[in-house]
């Protein structure tokens, strides 16, 4: 076998690809990690899962206090918009930026800035604006690239008031009604916590059981708090 670069290249910097090149580092592999991105943590950190669960926390906490009969204290919404409520969003992002950087450090193992496309089974060329591309081996490739929304033909994306669900945690305001297509986890998530934030929201779902395979009671409680 010839002498690679590498024992593994890791694609992608999110919680797989940075599990990944570390537990193999852990064993004495050589490992090296690419991401496309400046800031680390992949989709994770930064359109997902920290963003969209911060969002809900601060719609559940927000919700509460409504809750509450606070005389004189004004819990009105007015010119807010989607930041607003992830403020503390962008803090816990740059700690899970920094904390993934340190671990590579700890690993040892080589942080390339770039998009990474294939040669062959063993071989990866790395290009990055204003850089020159460089070429690195692997025994090992582990693709460990996030997923995006789909978006189909027949919605005209790029109208200002149609979104993704990546695009969606940069809206510039709040808005008073939504509809949200699609009935699965990250719809149902930001339908209730629009919804939590008094967004007027209506969900559509061509399922007719709402997320079977949820457990029947579940599914049922989600249901009833439907509408299409």
């Amino acid at each position: 076998m010839p002498q690679r670069d590498f024992d593994l290249l890791v694609l992608g910097s999110g919680p797989a690809g940075e599990k990944g090149a570390a537990q193999a580092a852990y064993f004495g592999k050589r490992v090296a990690l690419i991401e496309r991105s400046e800031d680390l943590g992949g989709a994770a950190a930064h359109t997902g899962t920290l963003p969209s669960k911060t969002l809900r926390e601060t719609a559940l906490v927000l919700s509460g206090l409504r809750a509450h009969d606070f005389y004189g204290v004004n819990l009105a919404f007015e010119n807010a918009t989607v930041q607003d409520f992830l403020h503390r969003e962008r803090e816990v992002s740059s700690l899970e930026h920094s904390r993934v950087l340190s671990n590579l450090h700890r690993h040892q193992i080589e942080r390339i800035l770039g998009q990474g496309a294939f040669v062959d089974s063993h071989t990866l060329v790395v290009t990055n604006p204003g850089e020159t591309s460089r070429t690195v081996t692997a025994d090992v490739i582990l693709i460990a690239t996030s997923s995006s929304p789909r978006r189909p033909d027949n919605f005209p994306f790029g109208h200002d008031r149609l979104w993704d669900s990546d695009d969606i945690l940069k809206m510039p305001f709040l808005p008073q009604k939504l509809v949200m297509i699609g009935g699965g986890v990250i719809g149902s998530e930001y339908a209730c916590t629009f919804a939590a934030l008094d967004v007027d929201v209506i969900l559509i779902d061509k399922q007719p059981d709402f997320m079977g395979f949820l457990d029947r009671e579940v599914s049922r409680l989600l249901q009833d708090r439907r509408r299409i």
